[in-house]
């Protein structure tokens, strides 16, 4: 059944990992899609005077999107939540399906979902793109030089969740590198007229981590066409309303296959 459908890159925001994905995986599993985990190396990294934007882009492009793409024959989709929008914008450049096709491969990434993705520019930071200043709820040089956690998680994060999850929400968190905050982002995929069409958004209207006027400047500041869903939901809807996510993606995904 999922034989001719793209695999679902899912690229984390920071702080976080995959898994904290599991609530939306069997919802995109009955609609009959593969994922694959796009994790990078500046959360909880061993060294964080080592790590970058760039780095974790270069990453998820080599370590995930290209042997999907060349070694596997398979299409992608790729879906990035918040920080994850910068790693898996640069990761996917010049991927696009009609630019590798031109060049005779048969294989390409068929589109981008960013949900309350952070966007930023070729050579802008997240730090900049965010106002050049941390918000109070993330922690500097926690629990150690050069890392950052953010608390209260369960304020920020997942404040429309159920609160006798958070044990279990604590143990998702890792500490993140700040330098991947503060160092340049490549030039991203949703800037190449081969993305027309097939970049779609969720903007989060209830989000405490980046409010939905934030998303909109960054929306605005693409100059680019995206296709956005507004969901009432914080941060996590992948946790607070994974059913409903999943079958907006699968939505936007048909869209995509569908050009």
């Amino acid at each position: 059944m999922s034989a001719n459908l793209p695999v679902i890159v899912i690229v984390p925001g920071a702080f976080g990992t995959p898994e904290g994905f599991d609530g939306l995986q069997p919802y995109l599993t009955k609609a009959g899609y593969t994922t694959h985990p796009g994790a990078y190396p500046s959360c909880n990294p061993s060294d964080a005077s080592e790590v970058s934007s760039a780095q974790d882009i270069a990453f998820v492009r080599n370590n995930v999107l290209l042997p999907l793409l060349n070694e596997h024959g398979k299409d992608v989709v790729v879906i990035a939540h918040s920080y994850g929008g910068v790693v898996a914008g640069g990761a996917a450049a010049e991927l696009a399906k009609e630019t590798r096709r031109a060049q005779g491969q048969d294989t390409g990434v068929v589109g981008l979902i960013y949900v309350v993705g952070n966007i930023t520019l070729e050579g802008e930071s997240l730090f900049n793109a965010v106002g050049g200043g941390y918000p109070p709820f993330i922690k500097v040089n926690k629990p150690s030089e050069g890392l950052a956690v953010i608390e209260p998680a369960m304020d920020i994060l997942y404040n429309d969740c159920d609160r006798a999850l958070e044990p279990a929400l604590d143990k998702l968190m890792q500490p993140h590198g700040l330098r991947a905050f503060e160092t340049p982002a490549t030039g991203p995929a949703w800037a190449e007229s081969a993305y027309d069409g097939r970049r779609a958004y969720v903007r989060t209207l209830d989000d405490c981590c980046n409010p939905s006027v934030l998303q909109d400047i960054w929306l605005e500041k693409s100059k680019v066409e995206w296709d956005v869903v507004d969901f009432k939901t914080g941060h996590m809807p992948f946790v607070s309303q994974p059913q409903a996510l999943a079958e907006q993606i699968t939505k936007f995904i048909d869209g995509f296959v569908a050009k």
